[in-house]
């Protein structure tokens, strides 16, 4: 919680019985039902709850963003006491930057990939001033430089695809700081971020909002987010209000059964007593020994660059295991997944699936090898043909590997159950199901194909709490009655405590500490590990418990 004191001036945002509609045939009449809540100058208020409840409807019309066919139906959106609820299009756009900014979710979609990143916030200053080139480049070098970026100059002629994700974010930021706004709306910033880059926006974020009074709605579905940053806390269920109140009390004393829902859904950063792997079968099913992956070329007259994704990396995975893997973005956690399930090919090292060394294995023979190992990637929508049925997605790797058509049909209705879904909606396409829907899909796919060793790779980390908290019951579950091998790549400390029997942390390609999960999370070794947990928001909160308190702000 930011000590900035509020101003007697009012609110910055005051919204007051909002409703907004949504189109016929939905699950609901209104995307936004009866909402009021304000923010104050210098105040952090967090908008949490499932996917669908109505956060970012909320977000994107104070905005003016909203498409035509989710209309305000009453209420009020006021901006300083200016209700902008039926504004014109040239005042909503008068406002954006100059009274209130947002930073976007994904900024990789939010900035155009065509233009450098500085001519990208120097089009808000074209629009809204009248400062010469020379002085808005001034002033975006400077803004760069506040939002702690290295080397501005450099950043400011740099494309997006040439930043990392913490970067670009950083550069979305400065973006919507540049005119200084009193209102910053903050849609799930750092939904996609890991826990170190997540803690340096979170810092930069309550910096710059202390030093300049800013007001902030925050919208997340991360309750260490929730903790970490939060002045007061508002939960909407379908598009209603159903609690609001200061942090401490959302938090260890949750008043609506829904919100207690939401916090008995976080996961605990304390791995849980584990039942040991069935002695009847447990060899190791999945080993990696000196496992190397390396791009680049060396060039002309050898002189080329070459980055070493990958350096030497060992692990074995035993039947019914989990053996998670998790570090910061860029530390070869994904490439290490995607060279087991040879999407890619390693450059050095053995790949033994069972006894049978896959690394350096031709296509022709890898392919009856292939369905053995399977893989659910982190978004479920991306993940499946918008044009195909479910049904249709399920069945196609049983029967490519000559599995008839009644046979596979009769296979994806027995998933279908497995994975709690009904089997008469295989005739159903992706975009008529929610996320976690689709990503229960996604496992029932890969099962499909009867593999030896499941590959999650951030399979849950764009899901909400409790969406989340379904998926990896779920997943356990399967993992218990099927007796699989499972790879579980995350950014996400508290998932991984929670699911995993053993713990490789990387860092630079490298694995710099591997045990068992209550080893690494009860007593680290390796300095980059005990980094890496310290970073992680909310790390000393403990949700739902009257004795918590919230870790010092400031």
């Amino acid at each position: 919680m930011s000590a900035a004191p509020t101003p007697a001036t009012g609110p910055v945002l005051e919204i007051s019985g909002l409703r907004i509609g949504l189109p016929a045939g939905g699950d609901r009449s209104e995307a936004v039902s009866d909402v009021s809540f304000s923010v104050a100058p210098g105040e952090i208020v967090c908008l949490v709850g499932e996917s669908g409840s109505g956060k970012s409807v909320i977000a994107f019309s104070a905005m003016g963003l909203l498409p035509r066919n989710l209309p305000v139906k009453s209420g009020s959106i006021s901006l300083h006491g200016e209700n902008l609820v039926g504004a014109s299009i040239e005042r909503l756009r008068e406002l954006r930057c100059t009274r209130m900014g947002m930073i976007f979710q994904e900024p990789m979609t939010a900035l155009n990939p065509v233009m450098r990143c500085g001519d990208q916030i120097d089009e808000v200053l074209r629009e809204h001033t009248g400062l010469s080139q020379a002085e808005r480049r001034q002033r975006i070098i400077a803004m760069i430089e506040q939002v702690h970026l290295p080397d501005p100059v450099r950043m400011f002629d740099s494309y997006p695809h040439q930043l990392s994700g913490g970067q670009r974010q950083r550069i979305m930021i400065a973006m919507a700081l540049i005119l200084e706004p009193s209102l910053l709306i903050a849609d799930e910033p750092t939904t996609a971020l890991d826990v170190t880059t997540q803690a340096q926006i979170l810092k930069l974020i309550k910096e710059l909002q202390v030093e300049r009074g800013t007001g902030v709605l925050f919208i997340t579905h991360d309750f260490g987010v929730v903790a970490e940053i939060a002045d007061r806390v508002a939960v909407l269920r379908n598009g209603e209000l159903v609690e609001m109140g200061p942090t401490q009390q959302i938090l260890t004393a949750p008043r609506h059964p829904y919100t207690k829902m939401l916090i008995a859904s976080v996961p605990s950063h304390d791995p849980p007593a584990r039942a040991a792997v069935a002695s009847g079968d447990d060899r190791v099913v999945l080993r990696a020994e000196g496992l190397s992956k390396t791009y680049g070329s060396s060039g002309l007259f050898g002189r080329g660059r070459k980055v070493a994704a990958v350096r030497d990396v060992a692990f074995d995975i035993r039947r019914g295991e989990t053996l998670g893997i998790v570090g910061e973005s860029g530390s070869g956690k994904s490439t290490v997944a995607r060279c087991v399930a040879r999407l890619i090919d390693p450059s050095a090292g053995r790949i033994l699936l069972a006894d049978t060394d896959i690394a350096t294995m031709p296509a022709g023979r890898l392919r009856e090898l292939r369905r053995k190992i399977q893989i659910i990637f982190q978004d479920p929508y991306r993940s499946l043909n918008p044009r195909r049925t479910v049904g249709q997605a399920i069945v196609e790797g049983p029967m490519n590997y000559g599995a008839s058509a009644a046979e596979a049909l009769g296979r994806a209705r027995k998933l279908m159950e497995l994975v709690r879904l009904d089997p008469d909606s295989l005739d159903r396409y992706p975009h008529q199901f929610s996320g976690g829907q689709r990503q229960r899909i996604c496992i029932a796919r890969a099962l499909a194909m009867e593999p030896e060793v499941l590959i999650a790779d951030e399979a849950v980390s764009a899901l909400d709490v409790s969406v989340q908290a379904q998926v990896l019951k779920l997943l356990e579950e399967i993992r218990h009655s099927l007796n699989l091998a499972v790879l579980f790549i995350t950014h996400d400390l508290r998932v991984a405590a929670q699911i995993c029997d053993k713990v490789a942390v990387m860092s630079k390609g490298e694995i710099v500490e591997y045990g068992s999960a209550a080893q690494v999370f009860g007593a680290p070794v390796h300095e980059y590990t005990r980094a890496l947990f310290e970073a992680a928001p909310g790390r000393h909160f403990h949700f739902g418990g009257t004795e918590a308190a919230l870790p010092a702000q400031g």
